[in-house]
């Protein structure tokens, strides 16, 4: 069987059908916490902040107009969710939890090296301006193509790609102040 399209169940739930609603945040759930994750650097943030973005999707029920682009409306939400979060907050901290598997078989000095490297970067795409975490964010992460991004954030491709290149020069600047080049990366 093949699972309703977002748009089936989005007609679905406007007509009263809370079901397609709870299926809508099953699929969601995971692509937007790895997005705030990735806006905010804050583990322990997200869950607080994923349960924002659906709560204003539901509040917003009636006003979604279909024009095919669901996940650019989530999307978009959860961004201004995230940028709510951090003017409130100012800034939030960097988890220096990893949350990535680690293969028991490795030996200990790679695990702590791979979880260090994991660490800096983790600090590095917090520590970027918002325009070059969110399109690092959502072409990296999320795997959108940069006209995805330029219709999400109303800003030209051309400039997305600028900031994605930016993003990932000072990414590779920071990382290797701490002696990190492209081979110990690619590991």
């Amino acid at each position: 069987m093949v699972p309703p399209h977002d748009a089936e169940l989005i007609t679905r739930w406007q007509r009263g059908d809370e079901a397609a609603f709870e299926q809508l945040v099953r699929r969601w759930q995971q692509p937007m916490a790895r997005f705030l994750f990735r806006l905010t650097g804050c583990a322990e943030a997200v869950h607080d902040l994923c349960q924002e973005v659906f709560l204003r999707l539901y509040a917003a029920r009636a006003s979604y107009r279909d024009n095919g682009n669901f996940s650019g409306w989530l999307y978009r939400v959860a961004l201004n969710v995230a940028r709510d979060a951090a003017r409130r907050r100012r800034r939030f901290p960097v988890s220096l939890a990893s949350g990535e598997p680690v293969d028991p078989a490795a030996p200990a000095e790679a695990i702590c090296q791979r979880r260090e490297l994991t660490r800096l970067v983790a600090e590095a795409v917090a520590e970027l301006p918002e325009p070059l975490r969110v399109v690092l964010a959502l072409r990296h992460d999320e795997g959108l193509s940069f006209e995805e991004i330029a219709r999400l954030t109303g800003s030209p491709a051309s400039t997305l790609k600028s900031r994605f290149a930016a993003a990932l020069r000072e990414l590779r600047t920071r990382l290797a102040r701490h002696g990190y080049g492209p081979e110990e990366m690619s590991e």
